[in-house]
């Protein structure tokens, strides 16, 4: 299915807000600042292929942050790549500041803080779930702030792939979409394998796959329990916990981090909540198992780049002692 949005049907006065808008619905929330007044003629035409979101921007000149804030009131957790058909535009994340023009593919997460300068431009995206990516979410986000197809190898094959799909004028329909869009995730897990030097894990069977999902979803109900162990999650499941390990391996991460993590992800999403911002930071970490105050707080740290305090204070505009 396809969606075309464009800002021409609008006064050139109204089309800035638009644009923001529509970004905020296909990519999340962004702070968008046109680089002149007046008119803002851009257009975007999306398309779903499987399990990614695709689709090519065209925008004049233009700067996007997304910051503490913005992150905090979005749900969704995913990867984004740009491949620069025309134009250019200049990429700030994890410290790295990096400039890309046609064929450069840039990568970046959507969970991490990120600024764009865009030149006018004609770039083709692709949004990617986190949970897609058979690859350590830990290790996917150094790569934030890079270009995934700077060098020879699998980053390569991704940039011509989305290249060919920017220009094919008859979007496959499913279930040839969701091959593409499978094609798409499995470059993409190469791609960050070969870089980081991880070698990409192979892709879950169906029956391991449905027996993550299971597990994962137990793991979501029960994340409060300080009882919650990989003993206790085995257990649950009627297999050994070194059955559950070799479950959770083509995943390329092991059921205890998979734990941490979302319980992280629990604690960040409260601190960045105002109506919560009256509780302590120690209360909403022990409330998601987490009641190790120094341990949580290194964790989170390393995480998401900041300690509990200063993400909250950053999220909300609010500080309090802890």
């Amino acid at each position: 299915m396809s969606t075309l949005v464009s800002t021409s049907d609008h006064p050139a006065r109204d089309q800035a807000d638009y644009w923001r808008h529509a970004i905020r619905e296909a990519f999340g929330p962004f702070h968008v600042r046109p680089a002149r007044a007046g008119g803002f003629a851009a257009r975007f035409l999306g398309r779903t292929l499987g399990p990614v979101e695709a689709g090519e921007v065209r925008a004049p000149a233009h700067a996007v942050r997304r910051g503490a804030r913005q992150i905090a009131r979005d749900t969704r957790e995913c990867y984004k790549l740009g491949l620069v058909l025309h134009g250019s535009c200049v990429l700030s994340q994890n410290g790295r500041r990096v400039g890309a023009g046609p064929g450069d593919l840039v990568f970046y997460d959507l969970t991490r803080p990120v600024e764009i300068a865009f030149g006018a431009h004609r770039i083709f995206t692709v949004v990617v779930p986190h949970r897609a990516v058979p690859l350590p979410h830990g290790r996917m986000t150094e790569l934030g702030g890079t270009l995934l197809g700077a060098e020879a190898g699998a980053g390569r094959l991704v940039a011509s792939l989305l290249g060919a799909l920017a220009e094919d004028a008859e979007p496959a329909d499913e279930p040839y979409a969701h091959h593409l869009g499978g094609a798409i995730v499995e470059l993409l897990a190469g791609a960050a394998g070969e870089r980081l030097g991880a070698g990409a894990a192979p892709p879950p069977s169906g029956e391991s796959a449905e027996a993550v999902r299971t597990i994962k979803e137990w793991i979501e109900a029960h994340l409060q329990d300080p009882d919650l162990t990989p003993a206790a999650i085995a257990c649950a499941h009627h297999i050994s916990v070194r059955q559950l390990y070799r479950v959770f391996e083509p995943a390329g991460t092991t059921v205890a981090r998979y734990v941490r993590h979302r319980r992280l992800e629990r604690c960040r999403r409260e601190l960045a909540d105002p109506v919560l911002a009256t509780q302590r930071i120690g209360a909403i970490a022990s409330r998601w198992g987490m009641p190790d105050a120094a341990g949580f707080s290194r964790a989170f740290r390393a995480a998401y780049g900041l300690p509990p305090s200063a993400y909250r204070a950053r999220a909300t505009g609010l500080r309090r002692r802890d």
